[in-house]
């Protein structure tokens, strides 16, 4: 109870995800200022996105043994399921 865990296999730079998913999209992925980061994502947020690159899941394997069956989560990226989640609904 009260615990806080990631579950993500490996570690992936929000860099990498953004650059991929742009590719995906086909269009340019590029740095954004601290201004119009906070305009997306709010103050809390943006220092979020801007500190907080990497993520990795080791307390959520060593204290729950959680193990993950997938280990790039950049290969996902332009999955048809994926791109279903992300469409706005009618």
């Amino acid at each position: 109870a009260g615990g806080l865990y990631h579950a993500v296999a490996g570690e992936t730079p929000n860099r990498w995800i953004a650059e991929r998913v742009a590719a995906d999209l086909g269009v340019q992925a590029r740095s954004v200022s601290m201004k119009e980061a906070i305009g997306v994502w709010g103050e809390f947020g943006a220092l979020v996105m801007a500190a907080s690159s990497r993520i990795r899941a080791t307390s959520a394997q060593r204290e729950l043994g959680w193990r993950p069956e997938h280990t790039d989560m950049l290969t996902m990226i332009g999955e048809e399921r994926l791109r279903r989640l992300a469409r706005p609904s009618a």
